[in-house]
């Protein structure tokens, strides 16, 4: 009965939110590597993965709405989402510098910020959805 209460949107935003966090450690670790000669750039590819593991599958045949009353049946939660793992990946850079570190600090700040605002809008997603939650729990009880 308590999954109910959650949807795939939860299930999706609290792995975003892991993979955000993931993320923003391996953008910290470039920027603090910036003078380490020889040092590679890395990146957490999960975008990707997780639009796959979300998308439904193709119907085996089309569903027929019969009556104008009748309601889909909810989607359960996606079985992949929970399983979904960021992948590390070289950061490709053009600016290769003699000391063959390819850390560019304005590329590495551009990308944490984007992470840390997109993390910033899950997060608040995540919690509206809960008070939207507890709203109509305690609403609920009078």
């Amino acid at each position: 009965m308590a999954r109910e209460l959650f949807t795939t949107t939860h299930d999706v935003l609290h792995k975003t939110l892991d993979l955000r966090h993931q993320r923003h450690a391996v953008l910290a670790s470039n920027i603090a590597n910036a003078e380490t000669p020889g040092f590679v750039a890395k990146d957490v590819s999960f975008e990707e993965a997780l639009r796959a593991a979300v998308a439904p599958p193709p119907p085996s045949s089309p569903l027929q709405h019969t009556h104008p009353q009748h309601l889909p049946r909810p989607l359960s939660p996606p079985p992949g989402v929970s399983a979904v793992q960021g992948r590390l990946i070289a950061s490709p850079s053009n600016n290769v510098g003699q000391d063959l570190n390819t850390v560019s600090i304005d590329h590495e700040m551009a990308k944490l910020t984007t992470n840390t605002f997109h993390y910033n809008a899950s997060a608040d997603l995540l919690s509206r959805s809960y008070e939207q939650l507890r709203r109509t729990i305690n609403e609920g009880s009078l």
